[in-house]
C-alpha cells in the first residue's frame, strides 16, 4: 500500500560526546529515552508556545526552516513579504535549555515533495558535494547541533546514489561535531512496498546517521479514504522490523498528532484542537476504535458526510508504549501545534521529565518610532522593540485608545495613515505580551 507522507516541514563536541548525547539523556529533561519534536513554520507561533511549556521533556527540536534548491544550496523558508521563519530567540531559548537544535532541511518546493530535484543532486557527484557543503555549512555556521535531513519521493532507483549521499554527509558532519538525522518512510520488509521506502536502505542509514527517525503515520493519508493514521498493529510490525535493521538507540519512533477530516477519498488535515471542536460544533461523539487505539468521529454538512480520524492523548499513550515495548532511542512528534495538552502528561508518565516552572515575568517594550513629542508625519511608522527571557509572542499598537494593529514578528513596525488624527496630542501605546500572556506596556505622545 503506498503510505504517502503528510501532506504539504550538539553544540560542538566530540564524536565520542555525539554517541552519548543519542544512547542517553543530556539535557535538563530526565528523560529515560530521547524526545524529539518538529516546529513547523506554518503554526510556528502555537508550537513555540508548547515548547516553552513542555521544555522539560523536550530532548531535541528540529525547526523546519530550511529547504534544499536546484544548485544543492540550502535556502530558507519565507513569508510572502520575503521574511524567513529563523528566530534567534527560540534558539536562545533552546540552547538555554541544553534542547539541542537541529534544524529539518526539505526538499518541498512550491508545498509539494520535489524528489525529481534530490534525485538529481545525489546522481550528480558535483552537486552532491556542493549540497552537503552547503548543509554542513549551515550546522557550522549557525551554530546548530547537527541537520536534521528529510529528503521525501524518490524513486526505487534512487536507492543506491541516496544511500552513498546519507554516507558522504554523515561523514562530513561527524568531522565537525554535528549530528545527522535522517527521516524515513515507514516499512514492514526490505526494500518495501513502493518507491519511497524502496528508495531508502535502513540498514545503511542506520550504520552512518545518528538517529533515523521513522514516519510510523500516514497509513491512512490525505487521498487514501478514511481510516487511523497511525494504527497501533502497525506501528508495532514496523518498529519490530527496525529492530532487525538499525541500532535500537538510534531509532526514533515517528508519532503523530494530528489528523485528516475526510469526505470520500479527499482528507484535510487538521490537528487535535481542531478536531474536537468539530465534534462539538457538530454535537457528535468521539468513539474509540480499540484495534487501532485510535479516535474517530462522523459529521454531516449537509449533504456531505466528513470522516475525522485523528490523535490524541490516548492515541499517543498507546504508541509510546510501544517505544518502551521496543526498547527503542526515542520518539520524533510530528508535530507541534493545537495537539491534546495531555500528550505531555503521557511523556511524563513513560519517559520522565519535570513539571515547567511557571513563567510570570512580562517582556519589556520600548516605542523607537515616533520618539516622545515628535510631530506626526502623513504615514507614520510605529516601531517597537520588544524583549523577554522567554519570547515574545506579540506586539499590540494602540492609537488614543484604539487597537490599529498586531505584529508577531520583529522588527515590529505598523504604519498609521493619520489623515484622520485628532488635532493635537494623540497617545501611541505598544503592549508586549509574551507566551504564557504576561505582558507589558509603553507610551508616547505625537502631535499633529
Amino acid at each position: 500500500m503506498n503510505h504517502q507522507r503528510r501532506a504539504g516541514i550538539l553544540r560542538r563536541a566530540s564524536i565520542s560526546v555525539l554517541a552519548v548525547a543519542i544512547a542517553g539523556p543530556v539535557t535538563s529533561a530526565s528523560v529515560e529515552r530521547r524526545v524529539s519534536a518538529n516546529l513547523v513554520f506554518w503554526d510556528q507561533g502555537r508550537g513555540f508556545d508548547a515548547i516553552v511549556t513542555n521544555a522539560d521533556v523536550l530532548s531535541e527540536v528540529s525547526p523546519f526552516w530550511y529547504h534544499v534548491g536546484a544548485d544543492g544550496s540550502v535556502l530558507p523558508y519565507t513569508t510572502e513579504w520575503g521574511a524567513t521563519y529563523e528566530d534567534s530567540s527560540m534558539v536562545s531559548f533552546l540552547r538555554a535549555r541544553s534542547i539541542l537544535v537541529i534544524p529539518s532541511v526539505t526538499n518541498i518546493v512550491d508545498g509539494n515533495w520535489d524528489g525529481a530535484l534530490v534525485s538529481r543532486i545525489i546522481a550528480d557527484p558535483a552537486l552532491a558535494a556542493v549540497n552537503v557543503s552547503n548543509l554542513v555549512q549551515l550546522a557550522v555556521s549557525s551554530g546548530y547541533d547537527g541537520i536534521d535531513l528529510d529528503y521525501e519521493n524518490l524513486t526505487s532507483s534512487d536507492r543506491a546514489a541516496f544511500s552513498g549521499f546519507v554516507r558522504q554527509l554523515a561523514t562530513a558532519l561527524h568531522a565537525q561535531g554535528k549530528l545527522l538525522t535522517v527521516n524515513v518512510y515507514a516499512k514492514t520488509s526490505e526494500p518495501g512496498t513502493w518507491d519511497g521506502p524502496m528508495a531508502q536502505d535502513w540498514r545503511v542509514i542506520g550504520d552512518v546517521a545518528d538517529q533515523v527517525r521513522i514516519m510510523t503515520y500516514e497509513y491512512h493519508w490525505s487521498t487514501s479514504g478514511p481510516g487511523p493514521i497511525s494504527p497501533i498493529d502497525w506501528v508495532s510490525d514496523v518498529l519490530s522490523f527496525a529492530r532487525l535493521m538499525i541500532p535500537a538507540q538510534k531509532i526514533m519512533q515517528g508519532v503523530p498528532l494530528y489528523g485528516y477530516d475526510w469526505v470520500g477519498q479527499s482528507g484535510n488535515p487538521l490537528v487535535w484542537e481542531e478536531a474536537v471542536a468539530l465534534a462539538a460544533q457538530y454535537g457528535v461523539t468521539i468513539n474509540w476504535d480499540a484495534n487501532s487505539a485510535s479516535p474517530w468521529f462522523q459529521y454531516a454538512l449537509k449533504p456531505t458526510q466528513h470522516n475525522v480520524w485523528f490523535e490524541n492523548a490516548a492515541s499517543v499513550d498507546a504508541k509510546l508504549e510501544l517505544a518502551g515495548a521496543y526498547d527503542i532511542g526515542g520518539v520524533t512528534l510530528w508535530r507541534l501545534g493545537g495537539e491534546d495538552p495531555d500528550v505531555w502528561t503521557a511523556l511524563r508518565s513513560r519517559f520522565g521529565g519535570t513539571a515547567p516552572l511557571p513563567d510570570t515575568a512580562p517582556p519589556t517594550v520600548i516605542i523607537t518610532s515616533p520618539l516622545d513629542g515628535a510631530p506626526l508625519q502623513r504615514k507614520q511608522r510605529i516601531e517597537a522593540q520588544a524583549f523577554d527571557d522567554v519570547a515574545v509572542a506579540r506586539v499590540e499598537f494602540y492609537v488614543n485608545g484604539a487597537l490599529l494593529a498586531t505584529d508577531t514578528t520583529a522588527p515590529y513596525v505598523v504604519y498609521w495613515n493619520t489623515r484622520r488624527a485628532a488635532n493635537g496630542p494623540n497617545i501611541i501605546k505598544a503592549v508586549a505580551y509574551d507566551p504564557r500572556g504576561n505582558s507589558s506596556a509603553a507610551e508616547v505622545t505625537a502631535y499633529r
